[in-house]
């Protein structure tokens, strides 16, 4: 039995608990703060001494709910107690960031594009954050500080942003943004353990041996169930983001769940100072989200292409080009050839291991990083290109055949490769898991796609110059690839031994420019005259 298939069932076993508990949990969270806010007081009331009843109907009878002020004089035979769904959920939500995360090598954890931590440091950090911040929570609510409800629950908020954005700069987006929300569901779950049980088994003590039940212990409670209500909706929607690779992909991630807790809590605020809330205005919010979304889903520019495409017709990855320029001219007696090569000075640094942990089965053996590819001096995956000196050459039309870049034994290949203007590249999905394809770039349109099957394809044209769009997947955070996109065909990605030749180059002057993702870029001038080759070496340094 594989590795893979072992986790994949228990990824599903736990989430499936974790959900079940959660909702049992919050179900029986939000059911307690709505009869609060409709307890009714009246002369039957008063004469029973209780603060207040609802009557309320339900399948098929009706139900009559009495509150007790503090703690009934005689305590009854049977007491329900609501504890247990909140330690099941926080124990099954800390064993699924423990398959997501943790396991593999911390495969999913670790993002070399946004810091250099190692899996091991990573672990760490994110279980220290989750324990440790429950102390600096709960030793901020037992201080002066918040005798301000107001100032206590702004500080609370800025911690909790503090955290997501200093996750965010240490791990992946993915996994800061299920930390941050496992942080909170942690607070929630242990202001269970340690305030809300222990406050109302005081006051069951009391009852029991004949004392006067102290109100403060029933205050207490009701203070950190008070924050638990607030927390529960902006903790739902970051459990669902997980789902939703254009939310924790996003540049400004940390922004964007800072401005989504704050409308949950909203939200929920709305909720508890408002006892119902005329179905009127839920319907006109859901027509404003769909009349949003239907606009933006029929007006997505040319540029940004489309999901799907022929899925009938076999596809295969692009082999990078070594040489580029136009296979015919016209005229071929006033064109030359740039003949070159991609130096690097220097000891290049070591190539790191991929811990792609049960990604994929497809793979045996280490899986190595290849941003660095070289040897002897000489230098691969560069991309080179004429930047200037071709303003009044008139460029062929796009080639028709796409560029296809595959998501396969979950790596991109090819790593860097070249597209025109105007010529769509399709990005395919070999791997039988989830994969995204953000686009990272300045110039062209960016998106953040989806790829969940296997086989499945993505369709973009990029429809201005930019060296390169960065292609991205945020669900396994070591996945890129680099495209450049150039209004001409003169442009190769340098190979094995640091050669490339651009040939058909009409004479002139140029600039040449030599890009590599983590050396950075080189340009260099060169003279091409015509039925000559100019020869030419681009060379970057390894600090």
């Amino acid at each position: 039995m594989s590795p893979a298939f072992v986790t994949e069932w228990l990824n599903l076993s736990v989430r499936w608990i974790h959900v079940i508990a959660g909702i049992m949990w919050i179900g029986s969270s939000l059911f307690f703060n709505w009869l609060d806010a409709r307890i009714e007081k009246n002369e039957r009331t008063k004469e029973k001494g209780i603060e207040g009843e609802l009557w309320m109907v339900h399948s098929g009878g009706f139900y009559d709910v009495e509150k007790t002020l503090v703690a009934p004089k005689v305590m009854p035979k049977h007491l329900h107690w609501f504890k247990w769904e909140a330690m099941f959920t926080m124990l099954s939500g800390w064993l699924l960031l423990d398959i997501v995360f943790f396991q593999g090598g911390a495969v999913t954890l670790v993002d070399p594009n946004v810091s250099d931590i190692s899996p091991a440091a990573a672990v760490a950090l994110s279980i220290g954050t989750l324990i440790g911040s429950w102390f600096v929570y709960d030793i901020l609510w037992r201080s002066p500080l918040t005798k301000s409800v107001p100032v206590g629950a702004a500080i609370t908020y800025g911690l909790i942003v503090g955290v997501l954005f200093f996750l965010s700069h240490k791990v992946s987006g993915r996994a800061a943004f299920l930390l941050t929300g496992g942080m909170m569901g942690t607070w929630m779950a242990t202001n269970v353990w340690v305030h809300i049980i222990p406050a109302q088994k005081g006051l069951v003590k009391a009852v029991t041996a004949g004392k006067s039940p102290d109100p403060k212990l029933a205050k207490h409670a009701k203070t950190r169930s008070r924050h638990n209500n607030y927390m529960t909706y902006p903790v739902v929607l970051i459990m669902l983001s997980n789902h939703f690779p254009g939310v924790y992909g996003h540049k400004h991630a940390w922004l964007v769940l800072a401005g989504l807790i704050l409308v949950g809590s909203a939200i929920r605020h709305l909720q508890n100072v408002k006892k119902e809330l005329a179905p009127g205005v839920l319907i006109a919010v859901l027509l404003v989200l769909l009349t949003v979304a239907h606009s933006s889903l029929t007006s997505a520019p040319a540029s940004a292409g489309s999901a799907g495409g022929d899925s009938k017709t076999p596809l295969t990855a692009t082999t990078p080009e070594t040489k580029g320029g136009p296979e015919k001219v016209a005229n071929e007696s006033v064109v030359g050839v740039v003949k070159g090569t991609v130096n690097l000075v220097g000891t290049p640094p070591p190539n790191k291991e991929l811990n792609v942990g049960t990604c994929t089965s497809d793979v045996t053996g280490p899986v190595m990083s290849d941003a660095v590819l070289a040897k002897g001096g000489k230098l691969q995956n560069a991309f080179v290109w004429i930047k200037g000196g071709l303003d009044s050459y008139k460029a062929p039309a796009a080639p028709s055949e796409p560029v296809v870049v595959d998501q396969k034994g979950c790596m991109y290949n090819p790593h860097v490769v070249g597209a025109r203007v105007g010529q769509k590249v399709i990005f395919l999905n070999s791997d039988p898991v989830l994969h995204n394809v953000r686009a990272v770039a300045e110039t062209n349109a960016t998106f953040n796609d989806m790829m969940p099957t296997k086989d499945m394809r993505l369709e973009k044209v990029f429809d201005k110059t930019e060296v390169p769009v960065r292609a991205k997947c945020d669900v396994h955070p070591w996945m890129s690839a680099f495209v450049g996109v150039v209004p001409h065909p003169f442009f190769a990605v340098s190979g094995v031994a640091g050669e490339f030749s651009l040939v058909n180059v009409p004479e002139g002057t140029y600039e040449i420019e030599a890009w590599h993702e983590v050396f950075g870029r080189q340009t260099q001038k060169i003279e091409v005259k015509a039925r000559e080759t100019a020869e030419l070496a681009l060379t970057f340094r390894a600090e």
